[in-house]
């Protein structure tokens, strides 16, 4: 191992590490102090990027350039604040995510419209081009150097901003008691405010400082928001301190890793299986160290003093949903599901009639989808277990189908339950892992866990690695049960939805639901009643996995290809969508929100190729407006209609909303 490789290598890797720096530094202070998860925080990197290349073709300097974009992302920070942020703060976290995912849309698809589809490249300006021999025999690009000593200056100013100002004292008192610190005068509002803006420069510093050294292109940001979270969960929520540390381990070990990786698997490996293991390993790493950090530390390595930790994790709402309203919206309830039913056994029928038979195939699609988020709000509704890597389930059953019609075992009777059992053996071992967590801190377990079956897919060349693989047929039933056949296959779908909606209702109904409800709502007490909770936890965990493995051979079966895509975490973002949009703790409500998502993206990108900032408004609005979901208050709202509507007709009768005249649940 050269010297100078290792000190070049361990360079790169710091100016890596001041880049997360930067972007986490403010999502620690909006996520600690203000207990906001902000997603749209890659997007202001992303803005920070243009904003610094447009402006330096504008203005010919590069210095102003600067100044102007992290002043634009400060302006949008405040934009941003007041007409979303600050509605966002009393709620849930799951809606703060529904709505900033909705701004992560509206952002990327303004980029492509205003910039357009192709990536940009910020130049270096020419007094910051060329090397300087850090030692004899060691050049150093001299820009790469200008990020080192920026990002220590940024972590300095922070330093002496928050602990040794006025304006620091006020940031630690919101973070401490933010009640209190309201009732002393503080203006929380302005406050807040002011740290949203100054995360939002930060992370557009961040941008401006990668454009000369990244492809500048529409969605860049959204990779590095994920290594954001990885920062701050490894070094502590609203640490600075505890950001920077966790910033530069890192940096230095994804640089490293990629760097010395294959010379160590040469070791023990020929260069061909240590090109084809390498990359899955180091993609791997950053993964691995925060799941490894949570396993022994799960509070971070370096927590900031007087946060309180369980505002920050608790992430399943605690908004009375689950109670079932008054009988007359109970009626409305079973009325749609009838009718819902009787469409989807009719709709072969009725997409033939109308001569849009591809249509089935679209419906087919998201049927499977509702399997799979169907599957998570068993345990993220009911258990209170927000899981961020669900999707890798529903790639375990895809791969497991592919990887066995690829060496020939195309007959359903092996290949499905064989996926199934694999996919119980992977839920338990993550199941067992991550359970030791809770919260904020399960959900990036669970990420982490998943990205790392990810790269493993990734890195498997032999089946396609990220090219994906194409299967050579559907699976087959000895002639008992054609999938091949359009038709055939859709009531497959349809009765696999219908199975998974049962088993989950019956779970829930039982003796084993109601543990779950209690492990969700009072653990403590549940424990102290002596009943075993990870045991029902990772038993749910389990059912949950098999259930959208189940997803998965289907998903592998429509396509009739499998890709990693399947199980990285922007799926697994757009299951918990669906079910915060169609409803949690309702089962019914997660089919909705899998028809309502998929089928307005489909629609409305018929329309305009800019589809996604319709897709966004309506996330931002049914997390400000309809944070029951759509299931539930759009029934209520029609039932409540047809109450006053009747009384108005008929005279008064049975009350239209009587909220408490059942004990029941949510069916």
């Amino acid at each position: 191992m050269s010297g100078l490789l290792l000190l070049e290598q361990t360079l790169n890797g710091v100016q890596l590490g001041v880049l997360l720096f930067l972007m986490a530094s403010g999502l620690t202070l909006v996520l600690g102090i203000m207990n906001v998860i902000n997603l749209a925080h890659g997007s202001l990197f992303m803005l920070g990027a243009y904003f610094v290349v447009t402006f330096h073709v504008w203005t010919g300097s590069y210095a102003l350039a600067v100044v102007l974009a992290v002043a634009g992302c400060f302006l949008l920070g405040l934009v941003l604040e007041f007409l979303l942020i600050r509605r966002l703060y009393k709620l849930d976290h799951l809606y703060q995510v529904l709505c900033t995912f909705g701004v992560i849309l509206i952002l990327n698809e303004s980029t492509r419209w205003i910039w357009g589809t192709q990536p940009l490249r910020s130049s270096i300006p020419p007094w910051l081009v060329g090397v300087v021999e850090i030692i004899p025999g060691a050049p150093y690009p001299i820009y790469r150097l200008v990020i080192i000593g920026l990002g220590l200056v940024v972590a300095l100013s922070l330093y002496l901003l928050i602990g040794h100002t006025r304006l620091g004292m006020m940031i630690r008192a919101g973070a401490s008691n933010a009640t209190i610190a309201g009732a002393l005068g503080i203006n929380l509002k302005l406050l807040f405010a002011v740290i949203f803006a100054l995360g939002a420069a930060l992370a557009g510093l961040a941008g401006v400082a990668a454009a000369p050294i990244l492809t500048v292109y529409a969605g860049v940001g959204d990779e590095i928001l994920i290594l954001s979270l990885v920062v701050i969960v490894i070094g502590g929520l609203g640490s600075v301190r505890g950001a920077f540390v966790g910033a530069m381990l890192v940096g230095v070990a994804d640089t490293l890793g990629r760097a010395y990786f294959r010379q160590a698997m040469l070791t023990v490996l020929p260069p061909s299986d240590a090109d084809a293991v390498v990359p899955a390993l180091t993609s791997m790493l950053v993964y691995g160290l925060m799941a490894l950090v949570l396993f022994l530390k799960p509070s971070g390595l370096l927590p900031a003093p007087g946060i309180n930790p369980s505002r920050i994790m608790q992430l399943v709402p605690t908004t009375p949903v689950q109670i079932q309203p008054d009988r007359l919206t109970a009626a409305w309830r079973a009325g749609f599901l009838a009718v819902a039913g009787a469409v989807l056994l009719a709709f072969p029928m009725i997409a033939t009639w109308s001569g849009n038979p591809f249509w089935v195939d679209v419906v087919v699609r998201i049927l499977i989808f509702s399997i799979a988020a169907l599957s998570l709000d068993f345990i993220l509704g009911y258990a209170g277990l927000v899981s961020f890597g669900h999707a890798l389930f529903l790639g375990v059953g895809a791969y497991a189908v592919g990887i066995l019609a690829f060496h020939g075992v195309t007959t359903g009777f092996i290949q499905w339950p064989l996926a199934l059992l694999a996919a119980a053996i992977v839920a338990a071992l993550v199941g067992t892992v991550a359970l030791r967590t809770t919260g904020l801190f399960f959900l990036m377990i669970t990420l982490a866990l998943a990205q790392m079956f990810y790269y493993v897919a990734v890195g498997l060349y032999a089946y396609g690695g990220d090219d994906g693989l194409v299967l050579p047929q559907r699976s087959t039933f000895g002639g008992v049960i054609d999938l091949q056949n359009r038709i055939v296959f859709y009531y497959v779908v349809l009765a696999g939805l219908v199975c998974a909606l049962y088993f989950c209702r019956r779970f829930l109904d039982s003796r084993f639901g109601w543990v779950l409800r209690g492990a969700k709502s009072n653990p403590r007490r549940m424990v102290a009643l002596g009943f075993p909770l990870f045991r029902y936890q990772l038993s749910a965990f389990v059912i949950a996995g098999v259930i959208c493995a189940g997803a998965g051979i289907l998903l592998a079966n429509a396509t009739e290809f499998v890709s990693p895509s399947v199980m990285h975490w922007t799926r697994s973002g757009d299951l918990i969508i669906m079910i915060v949009l169609g409803g949690m703790q309702t089962l019914v409500g997660s089919i909705v929100g899998a028809f309502a998502l998929l089928g307005l993206e489909r629609q409305v990108s018929a329309v305009t190729i800019h589809w996604q900032i319709v897709v966004g408004l309506l996330l931002i609005g049914v997390s400000l407006f309809l944070q029951e979901g759509l299931y539930p208050s759009l029934t209520r709202l029609a039932a409540t209609a047809y109450g006053k509507a009747r009384d108005a007709l008929f005279g008064s009768g049975t009350p239209a909303t009587d909220e408490f005249s059942t004990g029941r649940r949510l069916r």
